[in-house]
């Protein structure tokens, strides 16, 4: 991943993580998006969204490039 990509995924999480709240019906994601980061970042919608799975998926991301011995 790019690392243009990776900070503006962090930047994405940030923001909805200040301003989303998942009990109210008008301070949606979708809401955090076409109020705020549209008018920050310039992305799109898709790409909001994407940041978004990006940024949860970093953190449960196994590391694949290094061998890993398990002993039972």
């Amino acid at each position: 991943m790019y690392k243009s990509t990776r900070i503006t995924s962090e930047k994405v999480k940030a923001i909805v993580d200040a301003h989303y709240e998942p009990g109210r019906q008008d301070r949606c994601k979708l809401w955090v998006y076409r109020n705020i980061v549209r008018k920050e970042l310039g992305i799109s919608e898709r790409t909001f969204f994407r940041c978004l799975s990006r940024a949860t998926d970093d953190n449960n991301k196994v590391n694949t490039h290094q061998l890993e011995l398990n002993f039972l």
